[in-house]
């Protein structure tokens, strides 16, 4: 506890007091953390954590950076993932194209080996970049705006290509290999987490997920009892 500063150290002497000396002495790593996390991180960041960690995509950074990220808001989703083989999962969903097309999920049984699996990869492309053999890949300045696709990409694409597949979005040649796996989220087949049909949404109101704050239950309850117990008589008209 001595590695603590500021407001997280203000909250434990006051917890102490709380407690008392040799209940804090005795207190448990668990028995600390939860109320620590309950105090500094609100619900709502929570949902908010999770949803960011559903929707993670390499878009660019290095898989230092990327795993970096990866288990920064990994820390927050014991709920979501409760497998190391759904962390697996997770993490190669989150890699760009140049990765995972040349990886398969089910080959990995723990979250280390997948990421260092990435970093052996990352290392072949920069050597093939100095090679000549492929080209460095150009990151978009500006997030917000999608990158055209030219004439010409759209022919390689009919010629050579493969059409998206319906259950991963991605395209390749013969089965998919996600076409009988589970989603880790509702637990059905069809497709990935990451094209889970119902987008994780957080009430602000009540801070709970699955709906957003103009549909929650406590405010249209609230309203309706409002509207039926108080409504305001409509003004006569007049003239002068």
């Amino acid at each position: 506890m001595g590695h603590l500063r500021g407001q997280a150290k203000d909250w434990w002497d006051n917890k102490k007091k709380e407690i008392g000396s040799e209940a804090a002495r005795a207190m448990t790593w668990y028995e600390f953390k939860v109320p620590f996390l309950k105090h500094h991180s609100p619900k709502a960041v929570i949902n908010r954590i999770k949803e960011e960690f559903i929707q993670l995509r390499q878009k660019g950074e290095s898989i230092d950076k990327i795993t970096g990220i990866f288990l920064d808001k990994l820390r927050f989703c014991d709920e979501l993932v409760t497998s190391e083989e759904q962390k697996v999962y997770y993490y190669y969903n989150m890699l760009s194209a140049e990765y995972w097309e040349f990886m398969t999920p089910s080959k990995y049984e723990t979250l280390t080996e997948i990421i260092n699996t990435a970093r052996e990869r990352e290392i072949e492309l920069k050597m093939q970049i100095e090679r000549g053999e492929r080209r460095a890949r150009i990151v978009n300045p500006n997030p917000t705006k999608k990158a055209r696709i030219t004439e010409s990409s759209k022919k390689q694409e009919g010629k050579g290509g493969s059409p998206n597949c319906k259950v991963c979005r991605k395209g390749h040649k013969g089965e998919c290999r996600f076409k009988d796996k589970l989603c880790p989220i509702c637990g059905k087949t069809g497709h990935t987490a990451a094209l889970y049909p119902r987008k994780v949404s957080v009430c602000y109101k009540c801070y709970q997920p699955g709906h957003k704050k103009s549909e929650c239950l406590e405010l249209v309850g609230k309203k309706d009892g409002k509207d039926s117990h108080t409504e305001t008589p409509k003004a006569k008209a007049r003239s002068f």
